[in-house]
């Protein structure tokens, strides 16, 4: 037999290729979803971690930039500029200076053209007594107000990349706050950053590593049917003793809280040091409720908070940045909001 006759026949007795069937199919696919599924979490998780620490390499930034302004003045900066309010705060009047630290930052942040472009002679957003919602010409037009160039300035280092961007605020926000201390008081803050506060780091008799400088907080809604139990603000407008106003905001549940008002513009401008927009207080654990009496400056109850699964980031006064957990003791979570008050403070 010829090679070619073999050749013909070993064609003739090949078994025909056989396709794949439904079933196969489908379980390939099956397979695939499941794996997909399976990895998909572990991605998710590996960005987080990501974000998580490029959020806290910024507060590392920001803390690098305090000690650099301290070593230069010899005092940290305020938290709060000077107003014009006594016993009784107000909205504002066109003479307050309530300017934040982050503003004071400025230069140590590599952000000097934005620094030489406040007038701080002025209030912040002169000639409107502030930047709330109740001035949109301002906020379609931020050239009406004489700082309004600098303050739409978005500073990355200010913002933390595992929050949602939900704001319409033409303003550069901020996720990071200065530490006002453990009371209710937005004036006499017990902290490192009060209004018209002078803190050198002599100041603070507890221990820099055992006192917060910055943590974070989770950007307002915008929007006031929408509920967001790490970024809203509730007015508890009443009579109240300052410890009875903390465990009544400390009681609350999101359920609970959403029958009171809410601001939903935190954090929506890093220029002035308003207790909703760049400062924070121990007076609640991490990820609580926060709570206003009335006006901020007479009372609130603002509590860190973040995206982060469990935790939120903290700058301590030697610069180091640590994770704290939600489910931190009260106590000891009030203890590192205060700078002379001689708590003791244990592992946390």
């Amino acid at each position: 037999m010829g090679d070619d006759a073999r050749v013909g026949v070993w064609w003739r007795f090949r078994p025909p290729r056989r396709a794949f069937t439904l079933i196969e199919v489908l379980a390939v696919i099956a397979i695939i979803g499941i794996l997909v599924a399976l990895l998909l979490p572990a991605v998710q998780m590996a960005r987080e971690a990501a974000r998580r620490a490029e959020c806290g390499n910024h507060l590392k930034q920001i803390g690098v930039a305090l000690h650099n302004y301290h070593t230069a003045h010899r005092v940290l900066p305020f938290g709060c500029g000077p107003d014009r309010d006594y016993w009784i705060s107000s909205l504002g009047t066109p003479d307050d200076r309530r300017y934040s630290a982050h503003s004071q930052l400025l230069p140590y942040l590599e952000q000097e053209n934005v620094y030489r472009a406040i007038d701080f002679m002025v209030a912040t957003f002169h000639p409107y007594v502030n930047a709330a919602m109740g001035h949109p010409e301002v906020y379609e037009s931020p050239d009406l107000a004489i700082n309004g160039p600098a303050a739409v300035t978005k500073i990355g280092v200010f913002v933390c990349p595992s929050d949602i961007d939900r704001q319409k605020s033409p303003w550069g926000p901020t996720n990071y706050r200065s530490c006002n201390g453990s009371g209710w008081s937005g004036r006499a803050g017990n902290g490192m950053f009060g209004q018209n506060s002078r803190t050198r780091f002599a100041d603070v008799q507890d221990g820099l590593s055992n006192t917060a400088m910055f943590s974070e907080r989770v950007r307002g809604t915008w929007d006031h049917g929408v509920y967001d139990s790490l970024a809203d603000l509730h007015d508890l407008g009443g009579v109240w003793t300052e410890d009875a106003f903390r465990q009544a905001c400390r009681a609350l549940t999101p359920e609970a809280a959403q029958a009171y008002h809410q601001d939903i513009d935190g954090g929506q401008t890093w220029l002035e040091g308003n207790m909703n927009w760049t400062r924070y207080n121990h007076m609640v654990p991490p990820n609580k409720i926060s709570c206003k009496n009335g006006l901020t400056w007479d009372g609130a109850a603002v509590a860190a908070s973040s995206r982060h699964p469990g935790i939120v980031n903290l700058l301590l006064g030697d610069g180091s940045v640590r994770p704290v957990g939600e489910t931190i003791d009260d106590e000891t979570w009030r203890a590192l909001g205060t700078r002379a008050q001689g708590e003791q403070i244990g592992d946390f």
